[in-house]
C-alpha cells in the first residue's frame, strides 16, 4: 500500500518489512529509493533525508 506525504507531491511512499527491518521506499518515475528506518523515526523526516540523500537507488527494468 502506497501513501503520500505533505511536501513530496511528486513522490509516493511505502513501508516494507524485510525480515526484522522496516524499510521506507520512495517511488517516482520508475525509480525506487530506500532506507532502513528505526521504529521511532519520523516518517516525514526520514523521507526528506531519503530524497535529499538516497542511500539506495534502483531503476525498474521495463519488460
Amino acid at each position: 500500500m502506497t501513501f503520500s506525504l505533505p511536501g513530496f507531491d511528486q513522490w509516493t511512499f511505502q513501508v516494507v518489512m524485510f525480515g526484522s527491518l522496516m524499510v521506507l521506499e520512495a517511488l517516482r518515475d520508475g525509480q525506487t529509493f530506500s532506507t532502513v528506518m528505526d521504529p521511532m523515526d519520523s516518517t516525514c523526516s526520514r523521507a526528506h533525508d531519503l530524497i535529499s540523500r538516497p542511500s539506495c537507488a534502483l531503476v525498474a527494468a521495463h519488460r
